[in-house]
């Protein structure tokens, strides 16, 4: 039977519970914004040499997606598994070009724009996570949860795959929403705060050519609050309760933080509940509210901002076809990450083409 309000409203607190029990990301830090993000990440490179022979040992299936204990796929991950990585962002970004550099990428098919050598960051949750890809003391989801067993299957790798651009930094977390505290400096589970916003620069400092904004499916799972902010209110800084808010905040700081970086604003993704007659229904929270309501605040900021938005909300992977498209309703399959990726693709190729 599809869930009812009350497990709805529990998904919330699980999820809460779970961002303020958040492990491995306790590092302080000290300076600017530019020197912390530097420092941290000089610190994660060490600490990741430290545990880089824990880092291959298979993980417990009991992160796998649908095993009934009331919590959202991204909360499952999330819960006392806070994974470390054994490689930094730049390391990540010179593996990236490893890779698409032996898949041997064109420059693109003739009159199409190049993207080649473009740098890219992505903020993203857990549907952009991939094991040993994100900085330390963030939480992964795959590849010991899900479908995608392989990073090259990641819609991220198939974007640079496709179009020769290179990964500066991946800094995704599992289970992380929007909305909370955005002063802190030590969560990596709040969007909107200081830690996550400086997390996008290489471990040399260099800063993104693109940065790609892929995360608000959390907060329509903990059912945090739409809010009415179309980007045109200024939010302060402080505990931000509504997921507009936090999201316009967010983008004030990453423009602010990153001022020749182009920004992109990715919808959610149709999500899933399970139905009765169906496989899937739209998963609808406490609030009466689905990916769609959040995807259309998403296009309103994103506008009222300037700043291209890309609609994976109708990328492809729809209610019908989540079974072949996700493993669990939220979380892509290797064919659903192919959507993503040519979605993004073609938002890039086409704003950068005007």
């Amino acid at each position: 039977m599809k869930r009812n309000s009350i497990w709805r409203f529990a998904v919330g607190a699980a999820l809460t519970a779970a961002i303020c029990a958040c492990t491995g990301c306790g590092q302080e830090r000290d300076g600017s914004l530019g020197e912390q993000a530097v420092s941290r990440k000089e610190d994660a490179a060490a600490a990741a040499s430290d545990t880089a022979a824990e880092n291959g040992s298979s993980q417990s299936s009991e992160l796998a997606a649908g095993s009934g204990n009331g919590q959202s796929p991204d909360q499952a991950a999330e819960n006392g598994n806070s994974q470390t990585a054994d490689r930094t962002d730049g390391d990540v970004g010179d593996a990236a070009e490893d890779l698409t550099d032996e898949s041997g990428i064109a420059s693109g098919a003739s009159g199409e724009v190049s993207l080649e050598g473009l740098t890219v960051s992505i903020h993203g949750d857990s549907i952009s996570t991939y094991e040993n890809w994100i900085p330390y003391g963030y939480n992964n989801f795959y590849p010991m949860s899900g479908d995608v067993t392989d990073v090259l299957d990641t819609w991220w790798i198939q974007l640079f795959d496709d179009t020769g651009m290179k990964l500066c930094a991946n800094a995704s977390s599992a289970g992380s929403t929007c909305a909370g505290d955005s002063t802190d400096a030590e969560d990596p589970q709040v969007g909107c705060d200081d830690f996550r916003v400086t997390d996008l620069s290489d471990k040399n400092g260099a800063y993104p050519d693109i940065i790609i904004v892929f995360i608000g499916t959390n907060d329509l799972l903990g059912n945090i609050t739409l809010g009415d902010n179309d980007g045109t209110r200024a939010v302060e800084e402080g505990f931000i309760d509504n997921f507009a808010d936090a999201y316009t905040l967010m983008l004030d700081k990453l423009e602010n933080y990153y001022p020749a970086a182009e920004i992109y604003c990715c919808t959610l993704l149709q999500t899933g509940d399970y139905g009765t007659e169906t496989p899937y229904v739209p998963f609808t929270n406490g609030q009466g509210l689905t990916a769609e309501d959040y995807s259309r605040q998403i296009e309103k900021i994103a506008e009222n901002k300037g700043y291209p938005a890309v609609d994976l909300y109708h990328c492809g992977i729809e209610t019908d076809n989540l079974q072949e498209m996700t493993s669990d309703g939220v979380h892509p399959t290797p064919k659903g990450m192919k959507c993503i990726a040519e979605a993004v693709g073609a938002a890039i190729r086409d704003t950068r083409s005007r």
